[in-house]
């Protein structure tokens, strides 16, 4: 008895003081607020989501024994124990690297007030160009032709229309201010360190950035835009393994979207559009340019209902927001990705192919990311998943 008396005072003890290394962390780089051991790093391995308004599959939890952690406790290696539960991948890294660089700038960064002295705004902006790695400019208050190609940069990597202009969407993001920055990175680096582990060969479609990144062997191989689904039709958060392409693809019209657009028009409205319904009555479009899957789709078989498709609506890659689909992904250069596939696109009949070997397709969301350049990234948070998705206090 007098042995089991110590040992769970001791165990005890462990409970009521978190280790300071993880609090820290917890502190630093989580939106997590456990008070134990056990829950900072439960937190810290799987996050703290709420799914009750997302699209998608959860993200698997991952088991966190208390035993091992209650081990590490006693042994004294609690934090090096968790931080070889987090991930070791790039995008983690880099993205805690850039979490650490805004803390060190916290204190100096002024975002501009627009409130009508333009000398001050200028400034304030050059000097969050300067400290955000936009564009090394003069402390002056000139507008110059590189103040505004500066501008031009600061739009693209925060995802805006890019014109150049200082207009009202663009100031609303430059205000913002830098604790807002720091929030909407932890939101991030929740995200990475919850998603998947990437092999080697792999598709990413980042749903915010209105983009696909194919990787072959470890490196990129093809980038394009794409077009996701509306807000109110929100492309899912998922992943599967490709398994076909289909060429020439028939669009057999689904209900929910015959429902919405389709059931009240003529026939011969439908006719122009190339629709016709077949023996069991329901409505599909003949392959060809005018069809609306294009002239390539390739699946990744799913409860979703979604995949990745040609589209003869072209001009929509034009517009640097494209959340316009039902749901499905649309390709800017469906060919392309065919060809890195190995295979070269026949026109004709509809055409069924089985890949040798299945390539694992990420749908991912992601608004703030460091590139393959090593240029952070941000996005607007379009289907609003930074605030549904983590609960406030």
């Amino acid at each position: 008895m007098k042995f089991i008396i110590p040992l769970l005072f001791s165990t005890l003890l462990f409970a009521l003081n978190p280790d300071p290394n993880l609090l820290r962390y917890q502190h630093r780089y989580s939106l997590c607020h456990g008070k134990t051991n056990y829950q900072i790093v439960q937190c810290l391995v799987n996050g703290n989501l709420d799914y009750s308004r997302f699209r998608g599959e959860r993200f698997p939890r991952k088991k966190i024994s208390r035993k091992a952690v209650q081990e590490a406790e006693q042994y004294g290696d609690l934090f090096e124990y968790t931080m070889q539960l987090l991930p070791q991948s790039r995008r983690y890294i880099e993205l805690r690297r850039y979490l650490d660089y805004l803390y060190s700038i916290r204190d100096i960064y002024r975002p501009p007030l627009f409130r009508g002295d333009q000398t001050d705004d200028i400034l304030r902006i050059k000097s969050i160009f300067r400290l955000l790695g936009v564009a090394d400019l003069p402390p002056d208050p000139y507008v110059s032709d590189a103040f505004v190609e500066a501008v031009k940069t600061y739009q693209r990597r925060w995802g805006l229309a890019v014109d150049r202009k200082i207009g009202p969407q663009t100031k609303r993001y430059m205000r913002q201010p830098i604790s807002a920055m720091i929030t909407k990175v932890k939101k991030n680096l929740v995200i990475e360190s919850i998603v998947h582990e990437k092999p080697a060969t792999y598709v990413l479609v980042n749903i915010p950035e209105f983009a696909m990144h194919y990787y072959e062997n470890g490196w990129p191989a093809l980038n394009m835009k794409v077009v996701v689904g509306k807000p109110k039709m929100r492309t899912p958060v998922f992943h599967r393994n490709m398994q076909y392409i289909v060429e020439n693809p028939r669009w057999n019209v689904p209900p929910s979207i015959y429902a919405k657009e389709y059931a009240n028009k003529s026939e011969s409205y439908l006719r122009k559009k190339g629709l016709f319904y077949n023996s069991d009555g329901k409505l599909y479009q003949r392959p060809g340019r005018r069809n609306s899957l294009g002239l390539v789709k390739f699946l990744f078989p799913n409860r979703f209902n979604v995949y990745m498709h040609d589209t003869p609506s072209k001009y929509l890659f034009k517009r640097y927001r494209r959340a316009y689909s039902h749901g499905c992904i649309r390709l800017e250069k469906p060919f392309a990705l065919l060809n890195k596939l190995g295979y070269t696109y026949r026109p004709g009949k509809t055409r069924w192919i089985t890949l040798k070997h299945t390539i694992p397709v990420y749908v991912e969301y992601h608004t703030v990311w460091v590139d393959d350049n090593g240029i952070v990234q941000f996005r607007p948070d379009i289907y609003g998943y930074e605030r549904k998705l983590f609960p406030r206090r």
